[in-house]
């Protein structure tokens, strides 16, 4: 199981990772983050803070063991972030997380299904990139800085590493948001159905 201890140095001290035991608090503060989200308001039109706690605690209970889900020391950010080539789910993961996929997505699980296929074949294959999958902050703590901090750090530890970093933004409001951490707009993916989202990529330390 993954530590709690920082992530590489002082100025990364309040990037932690998570453990099993903040799973539910992290998960809450994902659905928080995606309430208002244009892409999963779509996905959910109704009951969308339960849907999305329990698609989230799925997906971190799963991810927290391999290490890639980061938060800061008052869980109110939780950041799931992927080394270079483990970004795609293999298809057991899919198969053990059906049912929680299912029960979130009720009546939309074609288009829930469709949006997540889609984008993992439009991820790119190379060049081999770190990939931040999801990152959010918790309602009540948004302007404190802390995102930015945990997402600081984790870049930190991506440009130790000198490989690039790849996103994809399902809101537009947040792109200047990456832009000030170093990521450049890459395309405005469209879709046959749904809202846009954009990726990103941040290349030679954000330079």
């Amino acid at each position: 199981m993954a530590d709690a201890t920082p992530l590489l140095s002082s100025a990364m001290a309040d990037t932690v990772r998570a453990t099993a035991a903040d799973v539910p608090a992290l998960a809450a503060v994902l659905a928080s983050a995606y309430a208002e989200d244009p892409v999963w308001t779509w996905l959910m039109p109704r009951d969308r803070d339960r849907r999305l706690r329990l698609l989230f605690t799925a997906h971190l209970a799963r991810q927290v063991p391999a290490g890639r889900v980061w938060t800061d020391p008052e869980r109110t950010v939780a950041a799931v972030w992927a080394e270079p080539g483990e970004w795609k789910l293999p298809v057991t993961y899919l198969l053990r997380n059906a049912g929680p996929l299912v029960r979130a997505a009720r009546a939309q699980l074609p288009r829930t299904a469709g949006r997540l296929f889609a984008m993992e074949h439009r991820h790119p294959a190379g060049p081999e990139h770190w990939y931040v999958e999801y990152i959010g902050t918790r309602a009540d703590a948004r302007g404190t800085g802390r995102g930015a901090r945990v997402l600081g750090g984790l870049l930190e530890r991506a440009d130790a590493d000198g490989r690039p970093v790849f996103l994809e933004s399902s809101n537009h409001r947040n792109l200047t948001f990456y832009q000030r951490h170093g990521f450049a707009l890459h395309e405005e993916m469209t879709f046959r159905a749904g809202p846009p989202m954009w990726s990103m990529w941040r290349r030679d330390g954000g330079r």
